[in-house]
């Protein structure tokens, strides 16, 4: 039997791992390959973040501050040693520009031939491209290049000229144990401790504090929603970033008060979510992918309202599993919230149907699998081509 310390190396490189959609990809592979027989190592350019930590915690073997400098000349041949005796291993790279410039040079001195790279952006805020000029010319290192979903890929043909051929697309996935549907009590106890009064229909949003997340339309809806309805409707925004000093700014202008609850970044959002009624995704149609959230809040059996960006309308069904609305469309998002409150039945029917679409489709244990056998495919192509 195959001792996992002699397993197959993966090798997953990332500038550094913060809170975010693709670190959590590499938290679920580092911790999922294993029992398919890979030893995963983690290396971060710079700090390991918090995902990084978490992954520490876990006994996962994480390397981190390998670039000495902002322009090290030396990085690549530092990490090639990592390498070292591990030709048969596989680089997994994030698309953060200094992991992808100095994978693809550590695995060029290593002889690691199977390099992929994981894609999780559609454009980048207030600039079209997700990579720049060197990018570009690291770019063709790279064997395989994974999307995370069919509108991905046509973006990643289309826009960023990568050759199809080279393009596997793989779903994000959530955990789906830990995102489930929350019990009575469950729910019950996560809303007292949010001060959560009873009758109250409670509205989060799960997005990190950044203009492209337009928490300003999460805020103005709860406004309409306040003069109209007054404190039925208490909205939860779940996350930290650089608009938050703004957006606190803005709340208290408005004049929400209890109503609108800036509750940081939380390890603990499964609970958030099983203390929810529903779950908002408000983006402008740039940047967003394949957002995990909308994952979580299907998982957790409550329904989603999300602007239709990147690929929420593959994994939303409009009126069935899920609702969609247009981008900055306030009204559309006020209706779409008092529908729900209106109508238990129907929020618990796509609450359900979210769930069930959740375990089918989108299971991290899924995920997992599905980069498994995208390694296994390249290790066959390789030997075919060793033959010839």
């Amino acid at each position: 039997m195959t001792r996992p310390e002699d397993g197959t190396r993966v090798f997953m490189l990332a500038s550094t791992l913060v809170t975010g959609g693709a670190e959590n990809v590499v938290e679920s592979l580092a911790l999922g390959l294993p029992r398919l027989g890979y030893v995963p190592e983690v290396l971060c350019l710079h700090a390991p973040g918090r995902t990084g930590e978490r992954l520490m915690a876990a006994g996962v073997q994480v390397k981190h501050g390998l670039l000495v400098a902002k322009y090290d000349p030396f990085s690549a041949v530092r990490i090639s040693r990592l390498f070292s005796g591990h030709s048969d291993g596989i680089l997994l790279s994030l698309d953060h520009h200094d992991a992808i410039a100095v994978g693809i040079g550590a695995a060029r001195l290593a002889g690691l031939r199977r390099r992929v790279l994981s894609v999780h952006s559609t454009g980048l805020w207030e600039r079209g491209s997700s990579f720049t000029r060197l990018d570009r010319f690291f770019l063709r290192g790279f064997e395989r290049v994974v999307a995370l979903a069919d509108m991905h890929r046509d973006h990643l043909v289309e826009k960023e000229r990568i050759e199809p051929g080279k393009i596997s697309v793989i779903n994000n996935g959530v955990d789906i144990d830990r995102f489930s549907p929350a019990d009575d009590a469950t729910g019950a106890a996560v809303r007292e401790e949010l001060g959560i009064g009873g009758g109250r229909f409670a509205v989060s949003i799960v997005a990190a504090l950044r203009p492209e997340k337009n928490h300003e339309m999460f805020l103005y809806t709860a406004a309409v929603l306040k003069e109209r309805q007054g404190e039925r409707f208490v909205f939860l925004i779940t996350g930290s970033g650089t608009e938050e000093k703004r957006l606190k700014e803005l709340s208290s202008r408005l004049g929400l008060g209890d109503s609108v609850r800036f509750l940081g970044d939380r390890e603990d959002v499964d609970m958030i979510l099983k203390g929810s009624d529903a779950l908002v995704l408000c983006s402008f149609p740039v940047v967003e992918t394949f957002p995990l959230a909308v994952l979580e809040a299907m998982a957790t059996g409550i329904p989603v309202i999300s602007t239709g960006v990147g690929s929420v309308p593959e994994i939303i069904e409009d009126g069935v599993d899920g609702m969609i609305i247009e981008s900055g469309d306030v009204e559309g998002l006020v209706a779409a919230i008092e529908a729900l409150e209106g109508d238990d039945e129907r929020a618990a029917v796509i609450g359900a149907r979210a769930r069930v679409k959740a375990e089918d489709r989108y299971s991290v244990r899924g995920m997992v699998d599905s980069y498994a056998r995208l390694f296994e495919e390249m290790k066959g192509q390789d030997e075919i081509s060793e033959k010839r």
